[in-house]
């Protein structure tokens, strides 16, 4: 079975090298934290069921990221000698796919279930209204240096809805189910697109002089001496006949540089690659600058 596992994997990774690198990420288990579970809210257990998958799919869906389950395939407590014999990630050895070098870690820190049962008067029949609560914060931690971690605050998800109740023995419980499994994707919709946000976040190159320059990110967000980036202006893209702004930008590549000297929020660069690198522009149009993978 965990063969047949990793044959699946491997092709699906496969494809994804097809179509360009991808950001591996493993995602750990979705966990709630102890004080969440020793409630023993009724639905908490589906929507930790149901959650992880939802997720990974959304995060992959983006075409930024490939998120592979980490208790679906590795013990974590052997992860770099199982990532090095994987078959998974031998495509790392010709520098078509890295291995991966962060670790998602999500966590349930709030779940909170209402349920109120309603009987109408008319035909005696019983309804349910469940309103549930849900907080969470997602920590990003990296492989080479597990003390390097940001973490995620999500925006909380909160849903009502209405039950009918026919008794166990018709599946009434399904409904229930159904319900939570449709609460789950949003839920995991939400947090992919807040870790998008955050993980990608925007670094300008805010002053060019010579052949240095300086970039508006530090220590603080990552930077560190000897990363090398490329420098590219970002513009929107339209649909042609619609005229509609689309979702996602082009990357238009005008140079490269190379980190020298880091501050908290800031760093010096020498200019490796100048196609017209220009600083005397409108702050919104300043160029951008992102990571080469190495």
């Amino acid at each position: 079975m965990r063969n047949l596992f990793y044959s699946t994997l491997l092709l699906f990774i496969t494809n994804l090298i097809v179509t360009g690198q991808k950001e591996t990420v493993l995602l750990r288990n979705i966990e709630a934290t102890p004080s969440v579970i020793s409630s023993n809210p009724p639905s908490l257990n589906s929507y930790l069921e149901s959650l992880p998958t939802h997720f990974a799919n959304y995060l992959n869906l983006t075409g930024k990221y490939a998120v592979v389950e980490l208790s679906s395939i590795f013990k974590e407590s052997n992860l770099d000698l199982e990532l090095d014999l994987s078959a998974v990630f031998k495509a790392a050895d010709q520098k078509l796919l890295s291995k991966p070098k962060y670790i998602l870690k999500c966590t349930v820190t709030a779940f909170v279930e209402k349920q109120v049962k309603i009987r109408n008067p008319l035909d005696d029949s019983i309804k349910v209204n469940r309103d549930i609560f849900v907080s969470a914060t997602m920590q990003l931690i990296s492989r080479e240096n597990p003390a390097d971690q940001k973490t995620f605050q999500v925006p909380d998800f909160s849903d009502s809805w209405d039950e009918d109740v026919f008794g166990t023995k018709s599946g009434g419980d399904l409904i229930r189910i159904k319900k939570i499994e449709s609460f789950a994707k949003k839920s995991a919709d939400d947090m992919a697109k807040s870790f998008v946000s955050s993980f990608e976040q925007k670094i300008y190159l805010y002053e060019k002089v010579g052949d240095q320059c300086t970039i508006l990110a530090g220590y603080k967000n990552g930077v560190q001496v000897g990363q090398t980036y490329e420098v590219g202006v970002a513009k929107n893209i339209i649909h042609p006949i619609t005229k509609k702004v689309m979702s996602g930008t082009t990357f238009t590549r005008i140079g490269k540089i190379k980190v020298i000297s880091t501050q908290a929020d800031v760093a010096t660069c020498q200019i490796l690659e100048d196609l017209g690198i220009n600083t005397k522009v409108e702050p919104e149009k300043l160029p951008l600058v992102r990571l080469v993978a190495e």
